[in-house]
């Protein structure tokens, strides 16, 4: 399934009709309480692990939650909104911080950006909690202290977020 296109149309679209069927009651303005940066793996969805309705969390994504130009940018504007923290969400088997720990790194760009905060870390976990502590400190920096930003690191294997900071 894939590499099929018209199965992955077809599953998503009866996703949808099962999804707009239940009739969900829809955020009808835009007023996140929280901003979470986070990594775009497949198994990281915040407002999962945090039992979080639609519309409370204001999520920005990429390989190994990294504060690029355009993170930093949306999270201001998230803090604009009146939000009432950000928080850097790392995790465990993190494929991005994996990569940074290699010699030739499949992705350069994010690869930099992670060792930068990786403070000698050599073990996948303990470097992943490393970055999210470097990234949340960043973060903070960049948004001059408008609203607290915290660190954490979630476990994919229990499903349990560990606090950092």
């Amino acid at each position: 399934m894939k590499n099929d296109l018209a199965k992955i149309i077809q599953r998503f679209d009866e996703g949808n009709a099962r999804f707009f069927a239940a009739r969900p009651v829809l955020p009808q303005e835009h007023a996140p309480i929280a901003a979470v940066l986070t990594c775009a793996d497949a198994r990281v969805d915040p407002t999962r692990i945090f039992a979080a309705e639609p519309g409370e969390l204001f999520i920005v994504r990429n390989a190994g939650n990294v504060a690029s130009e355009h993170a930093l940018e949306s999270l201001a504007f998230a803090a604009g909104l009146g939000i009432g923290a950000i928080i850097v969400l790392g995790h465990s088997d993190c494929g991005a911080v994996k990569d940074a720990l290699q010699a030739n790194p499949r992705l350069p760009a994010s690869a930099a950006a992670i060792r930068v905060h990786l403070q000698g870390a050599t073990d996948p976990d303990n470097a992943a909690r490393a970055h999210a502590k470097g990234t949340a400190a960043k973060v903070a920096r960049a948004i001059q202290g408008k609203v607290p930003v915290l660190a954490a690191l979630y476990h994919t294997q229990t499903g349990e977020v560990e606090w950092l900071s």
